[in-house]
Order: C-alpha cells, then structure tokens, then sequence
C-alpha cells in the first residue's frame, strides 16, 4: 500500500490509542488525532522520502502531544517529559497488537448467534447493569451472569484462535 493517504486511514485505530494512552484523555485523544491527521496531510509531500510510513506518522502525533500538553501547562496533574517519551518510544508496538485483538474482537462477535451478540452488547451499554438485563429478560441475575460468563469465554477461545491464524501475540 504505497498511498500515503491510504495509509494514514488505516492506521487511524493504532493511532488513536497511542495518543489516547499518552494523554489519558478520550476528548483531547480525538481532538489530538484530528490535529496529527491535519498535520500529516499537510506534510504528506515529504512521505516520499519517508521508508517506514508509520513510524513518521507515529512522530507527527508525538509532536501533536507534546503541542497539546504544553497548551495545557497549568494544569496541575501531568506526567513528566520523561515518562512521555518513555511511553512514546513503546506504545507504538503495543498499539498494533491492540489493534489486531480489536479486528478479532470484531470478527468474533460478527460471529456469535445474533441472541448472544446482543446480549453482550446490550450489556456494555452505558448505564447497563446485569441486574437490569435480568429484569428486562424475566430472568434471574444467576442465570444471566452464567450467559454473559459463557459467551465471554467464547469470545475469548474465538480471539485466541483469530490472533493465532494470524500469527499476531
């Protein structure tokens, strides 16, 4: 995939997790992104000198964090410089092996019976409790953990064997 602008769409997930986990913060992480998409677009004309796509970008939303938190220096809990970096230098390889369990999360659930998958959604939610969820399907709060416990599990046998057909950690 030689299209820069092809490329930059697909690292959008690994992207938003690395800047989510140096910024701990889901609303900045995104407008952060939207920064980083925004910087690279305007500076796509050097890619083609650029050999690892990805590893360019990964600086361009390293540079856009830094950006951010200094506009956000007087707020009193940050991390330091130097546990940025740290974190910077390493989430990039941590984010890719997100990314490939978030794809087979995905499969997974695409292939669970539609009852299952929606009461695993449903579960998630927000606001959803299982005592909810029991009272909504007339049944017990026991029996409906012991459901969503089944289908967890299967979700979990389904990603190790997604991750494994991929040869992903």
């Amino acid at each position: 995939m030689s299209n820069p602008v092809q490329q930059l769409i697909v690292c959008q997930d690994r992207l938003y997790a690395y800047i989510l986990a140096l910024l701990g913060d889901s609303v900045a992480a995104e407008d952060v992104l939207q920064e980083t998409n925004l910087a690279a677009t305007e500076r796509l004309a050097e890619t083609a000198a650029i050999g690892d796509f990805t590893a360019w970008l990964f600086g361009v939303a390293r540079h856009q964090v830094q950006t951010h938190r200094r506009r956000l220096g007087r707020e009193r809990l940050r991390f330091s410089d130097d546990l940025l970096e740290l974190l910077a230098d390493e989430l990039p390889a941590a984010t890719k092996e997100l990314s490939a369990r978030h794809r087979a999360l995905r499969g997974c659930l695409a292939d669970l019976p539609d009852e299952q998958r929606a009461l695993i959604l449903r579960r998630y939610e927000p606001g959803a409790s299982v005592q909810r969820l029991a009272a909504q399907m007339q049944r017990t709060v026991g029996v409906v953990s012991q459901m969503l416990y089944r289908i967890r599990v299967s979700l979990l046998h389904c990603i190790h064997g997604k991750l494994a057909a991929e040869g992903a950690p």
